[in-house]
């Protein structure tokens, strides 16, 4: 099976050998287009919409490089709005209306969330610092039909709270089970307190609030949630912090650590593989970048599988999955690095450390843009009635990015007749 992307539409090859140990599921790599575009560091980009590699992107406005960012575009890869958490730029890269005192910078900067009922608003979720030590969680509403369809921040949902306590400024975003609603989570600082806001068409609903885990006492540290929802980890980058992965209900939005993954290390950057089998973590530093293989077994077996990818001086940064099935990491000054392959064992992962570099006067920095993780995920196929000589249902069951499909049996007997682009 493979996929490739010609004028940044997505058609989806499917080989399958038609018996009976093969009708099984199978992945695709097929994204949604909403994160086609990427602004972050000092004004570095990347465009996927016309596929992979992604083209370097010079028009960026986002000026800091020790802050994380968020972007979005529209349903077709076209570029809506992006953010480093305190300021907010439209599509033509001037201040977003009504943008201006919008938050703070942060490590994972910002999140945004389409309204589920209303394609016209969407949600950013941010953080307020107030003073050097605190910093709350907040969110602001965004409607595209205001400045003649760039976009403005409704004055009367702008920066509302959400949560007194003192943020840790970690921060992610996956699909509800219903395929409808979001979940937004984050966490605080100083207790093992997570927060999983759900968006719904109505609005906010009140957080449903996990206690698990270790106290985080960093700020530093990004929150990933696997590209399916069914993991959550946190990263704390702090001497004798590290990286702890728990179960995630999509369905109830609670975080359990009954299956608790323990990483020993002091963690910035993580990302899950697009099929949600293995983890990357980014320490920064002298060996630096490790792999995992969440199905390895038991947690102390899913530990002991861990895979040094670089051994020499790597900076600390995020690692975000992409549109395109690839894992891109800010673990060097003027070039984005690449796991090629990530869905692969050790080092066939295939990490490539200068691979995209991003034009002169511009920095990578420490962040990258985050975005629903759902949008990021393996899109599968599955099947149904496997006896032999009987009628087989192939059903793909995710459609997210997929513009066309072609299915290929390998049905030796029908040749050339068996394919289909239904």
């Amino acid at each position: 099976m493979k996929a490739k992307s010609y004028s940044g539409h997505k058609i989806l090859f499917l080989s399958l050998g038609i018996s009976i140990a093969l009708l099984i599921n199978g992945s695709l790599h097929a994204q949604s287009k909403r994160a086609n575009n990427w602004y972050f560091g000092i004004y570095a980009g990347l465009s996927f919409n016309d596929g992979s590699p992604p083209e370097v992107l010079y028009d960026g406005k986002t000026d800091f490089a020790y802050c994380g960012d968020a972007s979005i575009s529209d349903e077709e890869g076209n570029l809506l709005f992006y953010t480093n958490g305190a300021q907010i730029w439209n599509k033509e890269h001037n201040p977003l209306q009504n943008s201006n005192d919008f938050g703070d910078l942060t490590t994972q900067g910002a999140i945004i969330v389409p309204d589920p009922a209303n394609p016209n608003l969407y949600y950013i979720f941010n953080y307020r610092a107030d003073g050097p030590e605190i910093a709350y969680f907040q969110y602001s509403v965004i409607d595209m039909r205001f400045d003649n369809g760039l976009g403005g921040v409704i004055p009367e949902k702008k920066t509302i709270r959400l949560l007194d306590n003192n943020a840790s400024f970690h921060l992610n975003a996956v699909q509800h089970a219903n395929g409808e609603d979001i979940w937004v989570v984050t966490h605080t600082l100083e207790n093992n307190s997570y927060y999983s806001f759900k968006i719904t068409g109505n609005g906010i609903e009140p957080p449903i609030v996990s206690n698990v885990g270790s106290i985080i006492y960093n700020h530093n540290g990004y929150l990933k949630i696997s590209p399916n929802g069914k993991k959550i980890a946190a990263a704390d980058h702090v001497v004798g912090g590290g990286c702890e992965i728990f179960d995630f209900d999509t369905e109830t939005g609670l975080i359990s650590d009954e299956n608790l993954i323990n990483v020993s290390r002091g963690a910035y950057g993580i990302e899950f593989s697009p099929d949600n089998s293995k983890i990357y973590i980014n320490c920064g530093g002298i060996n630096p970048l490790f792999q995992y293989d969440l199905n390895a077994g038991s947690p102390e077996e899913i530990q002991a599988s861990e895979v040094l990818l670089i051994p020499e001086y790597v900076q600390k940064g995020a690692l975000q999955l992409g549109p395109d099935g690839k894992i891109y990491c800010a673990t060097a000054p003027y070039h984005v690095g690449v796991i090629h392959e990530p869905n692969k064992a050790g080092l066939a992962c295939n990490y490539e450390r200068y691979s995209i570099y991003v034009g002169e006067g511009r920095y990578v920095g420490e962040g990258l843009p985050s975005f629903i993780q759902s949008y990021l995920n393996d899109p599968g196929y599955a099947t149904t009635q496997h006896c032999a000589g009987q009628p087989t249902q192939f059903n793909i069951a995710n459609t997210n990015g997929i513009d066309s499909v072609y299915w290929k049996f390998k049905d030796f007997g029908n040749m050339p007749n068996d394919t289909s682009t239904q």
